[in-house]
């Protein structure tokens, strides 16, 4: 792995979320940083939003002193350049994970992403966000012969698992009933199952309007450039702007974690990916707003997700055919101010033509095009937990591009071991999400693998 500066790069392109120039962004609650903070949490992104809301929400008698420090704006790493999709996965890397982590270990995965559903619906109305949250069904539509085999393959296995208690939520539908309901004429299975999706920044916001009335003091532009351990076991938390003490710290930084925490070199790695915001350009006969949200599955590396937007907009993210055989410009590489080389634009803008019937004579703009720097972890799952021999340094990272569903759950659990000073094993949090120091050292680095790069250089 070639050497590189993993820290934010200024000036990232502008994605949909951010596109109404919100002020909130760049808050500082003080003009300056406080010179020591019971717990500081380094990242304002949702992991870092989610562990404070947590943090406050779990406080009874006593509210701890929270800083949270920002490298850059308010949800402006991967959170808010994704796609919105608050998707559960219960059969894409099902086989994998039931091979490492046996039948129970696979299944608890799965519910687990799927209890995100309603825990994030019940947060956006008991604070009243209004970030566009809407509770709807996925659909996987899948063309090529591998994707189809490996579709039918795994939910044959999730039904014989006993501990897997979802599969009335799941549907699958083939032949031309498939190519009916998912309106792609080239998709012989469809496989439905309860999602979501939302305004990824307006959710942050959300979060952290509660969390600063509760005390939060949220400071934007103020990169970490180090944690240094004190004599006493609290550290300090080096800032361009000065330094801060504090007693307990959560790293919630996904794709730049290894740039503080040296051990996550190799284990977090950041990955660069491309989305965009597309739109009807011109008036219709008709409406060809798509009843589902989208996994276009060619074969497991290559897919495209898609979300509606409620104005008959659509959120696309994927087109890894464009990058994924130069390696150097998505592996390891954290600037997301340039875009990938390639016609992506022109593509995206016939994308909706090419695959859905409902779009056939539709005329469609891309009129927001990003590119934003994902955390993939080595194995494919989240780092959630203390550092080893680092008592009260915690990881909360490495979600390899599908956080969404694994984030807000995974932050409830770092809370409570923040708050109850114990074990993040005594949470409920997948076993195989855990940071241990075996995890840690033995883990091997299968993403150029998993991604599909080497079919490029066989």
């Amino acid at each position: 792995m070639t050497e590189t500066s993993v820290f934010p790069v200024s000036s990232p392109t502008k994605s949909y979320w951010h596109s109404e120039n919100d002020d909130f962004a760049s808050s500082r609650t003080t003009p300056e940083l406080p010179e020591k903070s019971d717990i500081v949490i380094i990242g304002a992104g949702y992991a870092g939003s989610s562990t404070a809301y947590w943090l406050y929400k779990n406080s009874e008698e006593y509210v701890p002193d929270i800083l949270m420090l920002e490298a850059r704006t308010v949800c402006s790493g991967a959170t808010g350049r994704n796609g919105g999709h608050l998707k559960p996965d219960y059969y894409r890397e099902y086989l994998k994970f039931e091979k490492l982590y046996g039948k129970e270990g696979a299944a608890e995965i799965g519910h687990f992403e799927h209890d995100h559903l309603e825990a994030i619906k019940q947060v956006v109305e008991e604070l009243q966000i209004d970030c566009d949250f809407i509770l709807t069904r996925a659909c996987n539509v899948h063309l090529t012969e591998g994707a189809i085999q490996g579709c039918l393959k795994a939910v044959a296995s999730l039904r014989e698992n006993p501990h897997f208690k979802l599969l009335n939520d799941i549907q699958v539908i083939e032949g031309d009933h498939a190519k009916l309901v998912s309106r792609v004429p080239e998709s012989p299975v469809a496989l439905t199952f309860t999602a979501g999706h939302l305004w990824p920044y307006k959710f942050v916001k959300g979060l952290l309007e509660y969390c600063i009335k509760r005390g939060l003091n949220l400071q934007t532009n103020t990169c970490v450039e180090n944690i240094e351990t004190l004599p006493d076991g609290s550290y300090l938390v080096k800032t361009q702007r000065g330094n801060v003490r504090a007693t307990k710290v959560i790293v919630a930084t996904n794709a730049y974690t290894s740039g503080i925490i040296p051990e996550f070199n190799d284990k977090i790695v950041p990955v660069k990916g491309t989305c965009c915001h597309i739109k009807v350009s011109e008036s219709t006969k008709h409406d060809p707003y798509l009843t589902h949200s989208y996994g276009i599955c060619r074969d497991y590396s290559e897919h495209e997700y898609l979300i509606n937007r409620p104005d008959g907009s659509v959120i696309v993210g994927g087109a890894k055919p464009f990058y994924l055989k130069d390696k150097d410009s998505w592996y390891n590489n954290v600037d997301d101010s340039t875009l990938f080389e390639g016609d992506i634009r022109g593509w995206y803008e016939e994308f909706m033509q090419s695959n859905f019937s409902s779009w056939d004579d539709v005329k469609t703009k891309v009129d927001y095009l990003w590119t934003g720097i994902l955390g993939y972890s080595v194995d494919s799952l989240p780092w959630i937990g203390e550092v080893p021999d680092q008592k009260n340094k915690y990881v909360l990272a490495g979600f390899n591009g599908h956080g969404m569903p694994r984030a807000f759950l995974s932050a409830k659990a770092i809370s409570k071991a923040v708050l109850q000073n114990c074990s993040i094993t005594d949470t409920e949090i997948p076993r195989s999400f855990i940071l241990t120091e075996e995890r840690l050292t033995k883990s091997k680095n299968t993403i150029l693998r998993d991604a599909g790069y080497y079919k490029y250089h066989e």
